[in-house]
């Protein structure tokens, strides 16, 4: 894990009580009364059984994503909110099956990497390969390894034999640039190995800008340096590359409901609502999903006095954060200025968890500073530990990025996903050192039983307590 920020300073921005009020106030039947703490988990064991019931996961553009998106919008309008729902389409990719790739002359003597060892890269092109793997520009003698450029110039192609397949490493360059040359070079498929620095060595995932002609997949840096060994050995070099995938163009929506007029400044709280093709997603992000509903419900029954709330639960966050971009990019200029804050929840249910505070930009705003200082002093007043960390720290981004890139405020809770707890966040959290904050990332066992339950009421109550109860400092911009 990269080093986070351990301190979270103090502010001297005053909160200013009361935020916004219930869309409507009559009365429905199992809504919880003003005040009252119910429980999150109730909608990731409802999303379970949607995804149960539609394939094993709610990915953008399936049944399952759709099942809910109605799902949300139920209980949104059960509550009295306005519910609509905003359609538009994203390019679909998805795996028919999982990626094969076997190593060596025959059954007896070959290597097969394990299927959570390999990662097929989102625009990959369909194929079933068998050939000579051959390796590209690796420098893998280093000690210790460099930060790669490996399939990033041309001239790291030179003498490459068509109708091989490239073996690259991770690096300095874009996916997209890897593909393109290896392609230019003949190559029938392309493996590209993590980087080995740092924590760069297990599965990751990524995307080509455009759609490849031949098989991309990623591998472990292990699955890597053993490929690597086969393409020195001419007596074992036959390796079997197959990807079998599905590309076009699904519609999908996001939901949206406000709370109060937002003809006035007024926030976004948000969640993306879809999961992965692997699995239900229920930790990814069902939990981050539920937080944001159960305080929608909460906050219905509630005097709506103060800045107007959208609450919006987004599609194709998967795919590279279409559906909060297409939100953003359909309102006009005057609509965007008046979002003045942005809040994301995503994965708040790990079972190994830290418990972050994130932001996307590098500098602390006026608007960032007042709800940073609201949910800090919350946690402590609970005795619950949080730090607080910048996205770029993350590794990867989530819907905050997209109002980030329009120049508004934003704040993210977050749990973990992925990547090894470090020792000084297990003394700080609890849990295992060494261990991911979520074991099943991105793979089918996220299922309910992936989400720590105390933990995901734990950041809803806090998630409510804010918007109750604080609002930031919104300056004209």
């Amino acid at each position: 894990m990269p080093r986070l920020q351990s301190n979270i300073r103090r502010t001297a921005l005053a909160a200013c009580i009361v935020l916004t009020g219930a869309a409507s106030s009559h009365a429905d039947v199992g809504l919880p009364a003003a005040g009252v703490q119910t429980d999150p988990f109730r909608h990731v064991q409802a999303l379970q059984d949607i995804a149960a019931a539609n394939g094993g996961n709610r990915a953008a553009g399936t049944p399952g994503y759709d099942r809910s998106a109605e799902y949300i919008a139920e209980q949104l309008r059960a509550a009295g909110y306005n519910v609509r729902f905003e359609e538009f389409t994203f390019p679909f990719f998805d795996e028919r099956s999982p990626p094969v790739l076997v190593a060596g002359p025959g059954e007896a003597d070959a290597f097969t990497p394990p299927r959570e060892a390999l990662r097929t890269l989102a625009s990959s092109g369909s194929g079933d390969v068998t050939a000579p793997v051959q390796a590209v520009d690796l420098a893998l003698n280093e000690e210790p390894l460099q930060t790669s450029t490996s399939g990033c110039e041309r001239e790291d192609f030179a003498g490459f034999t068509p109708g091989h397949i490239a073996l690259v490493r991770r690096g300095t360059c874009p996916f997209q640039t890897k593909a393109e040359l290896a392609q230019s070079a003949g190559a029938a498929g392309l493996i590209i190995m993590n980087q080995g620095t740092g924590d760069q060595t297990g599965t990751f995932g990524g995307r080509l800008a455009t759609q490849a002609a031949i098989p991309v997949l990623g591998v472990t840096t292990e699955a890597g340096r053993k490929l690597a060994e086969v393409a020195q050995d001419s007596s074992r070099n036959r390796v079997r590359l197959k990807v079998d995938v599905e590309t076009g163009t699904r519609s999908t929506r996001n939901v949206l409901a406000d709370r109060g007029e937002t003809n006035v400044p007024f926030m976004v709280v948000g969640a993306h609502l879809d999961s992965v093709s692997e699995g239900p997603g229920m930790n990814d992000n069902a939990s981050g999903s539920a937080a944001v509903l159960e305080t929608a419900l909460r906050l219905a029954r509630e005097p709506a006095t103060g800045t107007p709330i959208r609450f919006a639960f987004w599609g194709a966050e998967e795919r590279g954060l279409v559906g909060s971009r297409h939100h953003l990019d359909a309102l006009s200029e005057e609509e965007r200025r008046r979002i003045r804050f942005y809040i994301n929840l995503d994965m708040v249910g790990s079972v190994n968890p830290g418990r972050f505070i994130q932001l996307s930009q590098t500098e602390r705003t006026p608007e960032t500073a007042g709800i940073i200082q609201a949910f800090t002093d919350h946690f402590e007043s609970k005795n619950l530990p949080v730090e607080e960390r910048s996205r770029n720290q993350r590794g990867f981004g989530s819907d905050d990025a997209a109002f980030s890139g329009k120049n508004i405020p934003t704040l993210g809770l977050f749990t973990g996903a992925g990547n090894a707890k470090s020792d000084e966040h297990a003394a700080r959290f609890g849990g295992q050192a060494g261990q991911p904050y979520d074991p099943c990332y991105h793979k089918a066992c996220d299922n309910a039983g992936n989400v720590d339950r105390v933990l995901l009421g734990q950041m809803t109550d806090a998630l409510t307590q804010v918007l109750r109860n604080t609002r930031p400092i919104m300056p004209d911009r």
